[in-house]
């Protein structure tokens, strides 16, 4: 079976997201005391948002010809740049004792990240078939 490119950065995307989320950031909080836990989560996750970002325009540019996997890799990419966006915002609402629009912000991000890794799951699987 022939395995494009495309579906191959989507796998990719997917187990970035399932290793960031639910082994790295959880390991973090768990492992490091609150105030240290912070400053690397502050640094880690724009690089997560701009890495999955990346690899989003790559599979719309490598995707071009495909309608399904260029809007999956759109949505990522336009997703990723959302979060991206809301890093400085979040952590000026965390900084300001604004918890709030912390948690409002926060779980934008998380659900925006949720649904990425179902575009490329259902991606990779629904569409395995069709090129």
């Amino acid at each position: 079976m022939k395995f494009p490119f495309a579906r191959v950065l989507s796998v990719t995307i997917a187990t970035i997201i399932v290793y960031q989320s639910a082994l790295v950031a959880p390991a973090i909080n768990i492992a490091l005391e609150v105030k240290p836990a912070a400053i690397l989560l502050r640094f880690i996750w724009p690089i997560f948002f701009a890495l999955v970002g990346t690899l989003g325009l790559i599979g719309m540019i490598v995707s071009w010809k495909q309608k399904t996997g260029l809007r999956v890799n759109l949505a990522t990419a336009v997703s990723m740049l959302i979060c991206y966006l809301l890093v400085p915002v979040i952590n000026g609402a965390m900084d300001n004792d604004q918890m709030g629009l912390w948690k409002s912000l926060h779980i934008t991000t998380v659900a925006l990240t949720f649904v990425t890794l179902i575009l490329h799951l259902v991606y990779v699987f629904r569409w395995s078939k069709r090129v």
